[in-house]
């Protein structure tokens, strides 16, 4: 359900490749909640990972779909979406910033309002 209204906020703007990453290799399956495409090249820019828990705050390494994401895409950084936990963790050389659904769905409405003022 946060998924859903993640998404719903960034359906908003316009010219965005948004998508999801899903793979499977063997027995290791993989997904990644939201995924920026750049529109030229075709390649991952950032992933966030949607989460309705503070479970992965404590325990990031538990992130593999996304720390296999961002080593495959040469990616430093992604977010991770949690209950109220606000703060940056490291796991595997990928450093995650954590933020509560509800502030990160409002920014994105709110920079997305602001984008459509000015233009």
């Amino acid at each position: 359900m946060v998924e859903t209204a993640i998404l719903l906020q960034w359906m908003h703007r316009e010219q965005l490749y948004l998508t999801y990453a899903r793979w499977k290799d063997g027995r290791n399956e993989g997904e990644v909640d939201l995924v920026l495409v750049d529109d030229k090249s075709y390649k991952p820019v950032w992933g966030v990972e949607t989460k309705w828990s503070n479970r992965y705050f404590n325990k990031p390494h538990e992130l593999k779909s996304l720390i296999k994401f961002c080593e495959a895409n040469k990616l430093k950084a992604a977010v991770v979406t949690s209950i109220d936990q606000i703060g940056m963790k490291e796991a595997q050389g990928v450093r995650f910033t954590f933020s509560p659904a509800s502030i990160y769905a409002y920014n994105i409405g709110e920079i997305t309002l602001k984008m459509k003022a000015t233009n």
